[in-house]
This record gives structure tokens, C-alpha cells and sequence, in this order.
């Protein structure tokens, strides 16, 4: 089976520059398997990319070469790195795109990249990332890269706390159902039946169900996703919508079921 090579950018899915990633990628002598992995997150939006990151690139072969583009420190002082996770391999900028992989399992090495003089200031990811995903596909050994990473950037994550009223959350990331993705656990899901209600900003939600089809349409719904967090949905709808809540909405978890 051939190296597969992942792009993830912010470019737009009609965009030329993706176009010109891959041209870059093609010059590789060695054949590989590449694979959009999106290329409409959000605008230079780090924390979306590195949410998309974790949810995605673990899911692939061993061995897979991730390219992660969303720089908006491009051409600063901000390092370019290549960066083994787990069983998978990174080249992005070192901004905090790789945070929630980070967060779960440590880099088990980590190489600066140089960047040459003929690389333009405004875009890294073709002159700098791709041609070092070509040096690899074709036999390069990441060492040759440059000199030890580091510590990588590591975005500082919200975690719930607790306070007298329960537990105090916020929503992480919105996907593109609308459906509310919270920073609350599965774990904690015991503790939200028998509160009996999810508060996502000055709204209550009482219906928990399993799966979104355990409830009619239109209905607003709590449950656990795929991603292990606490989710808030629209049953064929959008919650984002519905509460008017996206990024940073508060969510709450009560102390317990009131009379």
C-alpha cells in the first residue's frame, strides 16, 4: 500500500492554492495515496484546526504524513516543524495545530524545518511544507529535517471546574450540523442524568437520549458524541442555531434534579 499524505488547510475547497500544494506533492518519485482531509475550516482559526486534527489523523494507517495549513504567523518567527504522534507523522506550522493530539499523547520526535531563502514570506505550505513531504516520500530520514524541535506549542484548552452551583463547562467546537460540542467528559454523563438537564447558556435541555434518532425532529437534545464530550443537538436541525450559541457559550452541568 502506498504512503498516504493528508492536506488539511484553510484555503477554501475551491481554492488555487490547494492546487498548488498538490503540484508541489507531485513531484515525489515515489507514489502515495493523498488525501483532502478538509480545506474549509475556518479562517486562520488554530483551535479549529487542532480540534479537526485530533478528531481526524489518528483514524489513518500507520506511517500516514499529515500536512496541516492554517498559519496565520506566517513568515514570523514561528517555527515549521515535522513531528511524530503516535503511529502518525505531522509537517505544519508550530502554532497550536497539533494541540489536542498533544494533549493526549507527547511527541515522540520532533525536527525544525529551514526555511530557504526562495520560500515567499506568505506561503509556507507550498514552499517549505510540501517539498519537505516530497524529501520524505522519497526516502529523506526526518533527522535531515533540521535540529531537534522541542517543546511544541500547546494551546491552553478549557477545562470544566467546579463551583457551588455544579459543574461549569463551555462549548469547543461547533461542527457542521450545528450540533454544540461541549468540553464536558462522557464520563460525566451518569452525573448529567441524574441532574436531569444541560444548561447551554440561558437555555435548559431535558431530553437525553443515546442517539439523535431517539427523539423527533426539531427536538433539542444532550448526549455523548463520537468524539467522547458531552454534546447539545437539534434532532435534524441546528443547535447552533436554535440557541444562538457557538465557541465559548457557557454550558453547565447542575449539582443536581430541583423539585
Amino acid at each position: 500500500m502506498p504512503r498516504v499524505v493528508t492536506l488539511t488547510t484553510d484555503f477554501g475547497t475551491g481554492s488555487g492554492y490547494v492546487a498548488e500544494m498538490k503540484g508541489r506533492l507531485l513531484h515525489a518519485h515515489t507514489p502515495f495515496a493523498l488525501v483532502d482531509i478538509a480545506h474549509d475550516l475556518p479562517p486562520q482559526d488554530i483551535r479549529a484546526a487542532a480540534w479537526l486534527v485530533g478528531q481526524a489523523c489518528l483514524a489513518f494507517p500507520a506511517g500516514s504524513l499529515h500536512i496541516v495549513v492554517v498559519d496565520p504567523g506566517v513568515g514570523t518567527s514561528r517555527r515549521l516543524v515535522w513531528a511524530r504522534i503516535a503511529d502518525q507523522e505531522f509537517l505544519c506550522p508550530d502554532n497550536g495545530v497539533l494541540s489536542r493530539l498533544l494533549s493526549a499523547s507527547p511527541a515522540s520526535a520532533a525536527r525544525v524545518l529551514m526555511v530557504v531563502d526562495a520560500a515567499a514570506a506568505t506561503f509556507h505550505g507550498r514552499d517549505v511544507l510540501a517539498p519537505a513531504a516530497v524529501a520524505l516520500l522519497d526516502g529523506v530520514t526526518p533527522e535531515s529535517l533540521g535540529p531537534p524541535a522541542g517543546p511544541l506549542a500547546i494551546l491552553p484548552w478549557p477545562e470544566p471546574r467546579e463551583t457551588t452551583a455544579g459543574l461549569v463547562g463551555e462549548v469547543i467546537h461547533v461542527d457542521t450540523f450545528g450540533t454544540l460540542i461541549t468540553n464536558l467528559p462522557a464520563d460525566l454523563w451518569p452525573r448529567l442524568v441524574v441532574a436531569g438537564r444541560l444548561r447551554v447558556g440561558d437555555h435548559e435541555i431535558t431530553t437525553l437520549v443515546r442517539t439523535y434518532g431517539d427523539a423527533p425532529p426539531g427536538t433539542l437534545v444532550a448526549l455523548v458524541g463520537s468524539q467522547g464530550f458531552i454534546e447539545a443537538a437539534v434532532v435534524q436541525g441546528s443547535a447552533a442555531g436554535r440557541l444562538a450559541a457557538g465557541v465559548g457559550t457557557s454550558v453547565a452541568l447542575p449539582a443536581g434534579r430541583t423539585a
